[in-house]
């Protein structure tokens, strides 16, 4: 008589889940260390990009072209966060110029295609210093019916036409919680972010989702001029109730250098929320 296997629960699913793209990533991390690039592809996704702390971008062949046995530190804090057929893991490593602390850290986006895990986007960034005050830019008074900024890009339009209804959802999502942001206004961002919410910037300390919103909150009470960064480019990979968005980002006036940001958009309820945010100065 044949034994019924027992179904396995959401968080049993959820932990295979995560075991196997750790496996596939530590797999990876084997072929980087032997510089053997034969076996790096079959782990890379076919639209691979490396973002470098300087937020340079390094291309699938370009990695592949350079890649050569060296060590790799291990790194620490490692986190796995499954979202269906996405997965992010974070983690802190010493670069080759750091001294006693791990000084990056690492987003590593993963994408399952037909079973098999693959990395689509490896995106370092140097925060601060963990001795160093978390501190955000001061902005100046102003009369409580001044109006804020208009920034036509990207709250009316974007350099970029949506290949599908989820690409339209999530850029209205985005829109609208870029809208709140110029408004100050925490209560209609909250919306359009996932409780897990974190961004990291470079040389800042990382920001969760209450810590946002009470800056914004800051912001209200003196109805700051806020401004939001322009997109000056844009790709969208959706699979199933998760999407990552890649973009480029100018500030107006330059009012904050250009960045590169990696996004993680969730599918919650019906509606999109943002999730995780990686934004990476570009450095000459």
């Amino acid at each position: 008589m044949l034994k019924k296997t027992a179904a396995k629960t959401p968080a049993a699913k959820k932990n295979v889940a995560k075991q196997s793209v750790l496996a596939a990533a530590k797999a990876l991390q084997a072929a980087i260390r032997g510089g053997d690039a034969a076996a790096a592809s079959k782990l890379l996704a076919r639209d691979f990009s490396f973002i470098d702390a300087a937020g340079h971008v390094h291309s699938r062949r370009s990695v592949l072209d350079a890649l050569k046995a060296s060590p790799r530190s291990a790194g620490v804090q490692i986190k796995v966060r499954d979202y269906g057929r996405i997965a992010l893991i974070t983690g802190s490593y010493k670069s080759a110029q750091a001294g006693e602390r791990s000084d990056l850290f690492a987003l590593d986006v993963w994408v399952n295609d037909a079973g098999t895990w693959q990395a689509l986007i490896h995106h370092n960034n140097v925060l601060a210093r963990p001795d160093t005050p978390a501190a955000h830019a001061s902005a100046a008074p102003r009369p409580m019916d001044a109006p804020p900024p208009r920034c036509m890009n990207p709250l009316e339009a974007l350099p970029y036409k949506p290949k599908s209804q989820a690409e339209r959802d999530i850029i209205a999502a985005f829109q609208a919680l870029e809208l709140a942001v110029t408004r100050n206004d925490p209560a209609a961002w909250t919306g359009h972010v996932a409780d897990e919410f974190v961004v990291t910037r470079t040389r800042q300390h990382p920001t969760d989702k209450a810590a946002r919103m009470a800056f914004m909150e800051t912001q209200r009470a003196i109805n700051a001029e806020t401004f939001v960064a322009e997109v000056v480019a844009l790709k969208f990979w959706v699979l199933g109730d998760a999407a990552i968005m890649r973009a480029d980002h100018a500030m107006p006036g330059n009012r904050r250098p250009p960045y590169r940001a990696t996004r993680l958009w969730v599918k919650r309820d019906g509606r999109w929320q943002m999730a995780v945010s990686q934004q990476t100065t570009i450095q000459p």
